[in-house]
């Protein structure tokens, strides 16, 4: 696999990055891009990058893209975040990027259709998410992301009341960590 950064010279949200990203064998043959840039809708998301290899899911180029609007980084600077929170921040957007991996380049224009227009669609998408980064060995990051979005951050409410509609909770975090010992595949979580 190959990473590229973009606007990011910071070692410590790399090497983050690469703990995240070395637990998704099947995106060996993709790039994934990692990059800074306003954002000021969301604080980190995920998206195929719009080139010929669109139309061929298992060669696709992959970006994260880290905000650094100012509404985003006057409540929290990510590379100030603890480890275990950014590498479980880093896994659920890679577990959206395994999501699109298994999508065809005209699943990908309904996917996204769908994600702005319907927020059931939304809650899905984000449940998959975390779903494939509690698959890929990330349980214990995507909870300790979750408590600390919700219960130790500066974050506006606002952002945490989304957080709350559109993400799986702390406690359904740990109720699939618990069967994960057993094995649990998205399948059977869905």
């Amino acid at each position: 696999m190959l990473i590229e950064y973009k606007n990011i010279d910071n070692a410590f949200i790399k090497a983050c990055f690469k703990k995240a990203v070395a637990g998704y064998q099947a995106l060996e043959n993709n790039t994934i891009i990692l990059s800074q840039k306003a954002t000021p809708k969301t604080n980190m998301r995920a998206q195929p990058v719009l080139d010929f290899k669109v139309f061929k899911p298992k060669n696709r180029t992959y970006k994260i893209e880290i905000s650094n609007h100012s509404n985003f980084a006057e409540y929290l600077k990510i590379e100030e975040l603890p480890e275990v929170v950014l590498v479980g921040w880093f896994a659920h957007e890679l577990g959206h990027v395994m999501d699109y991996f298994h999508r065809s380049a005209g699943n990908m224009i309904r996917f996204g259709l769908g994600y702005w227009l319907f927020p059931n669609f939304r809650i899905g998408a984000e449940r998959k998410a975390d779903l494939y980064a509690i698959e890929n060995g990330f349980a214990k990051e995507i909870l300790a992301t979750k408590k600390f979005i919700l219960e130790h951050s500066s974050l506006p409410d606002i952002y945490k009341k989304k957080i709350e509609k559109y993400y799986m909770s702390p406690d359904e975090v740990k109720l699939l960590l618990e069967q994960t010992q057993d094995n649990l595949t998205i399948d059977q979580a869905l």
